[in-house]
């Protein structure tokens, strides 16, 4: 099973990509790192909670903090990142 760690997940276009991953790779888990900003938004990932729940996880961080990225990419046996995070 691989990891990725997809920052800015919880905006429009990384949700939908993580819902696209989870829906069409059983051999992937998605780990969403987002900080939470206007452009950030739970409810876009309510339904892939829902469904993916073995499957999915979130942080909430800030790809700025080095050492969150870290942390988070220890925890969670990161294996590729995809970077959706802007601002």
């Amino acid at each position: 099973m691989k990891n990725l760690l997809i920052t800015g997940g919880a905006g429009f276009i990384g949700s939908n990509y993580v819902r696209y991953v989870l829906e069409n790779h059983s051999n992937l888990n998605a780990i969403v790192f987002d900080k939470l900003t206007y452009a950030g938004n739970l409810d876009n990932l309510r339904d892939v909670n829902e469904k993916f729940r073995s499957r999915y996880h979130f942080v909430q961080g800030d790809i700025c903090d080095a050492e969150s990225v870290a942390s988070a990419m220890r925890d969670h046996h990161i294996d590729t990142i995809v970077n959706f995070a802007a601002q």
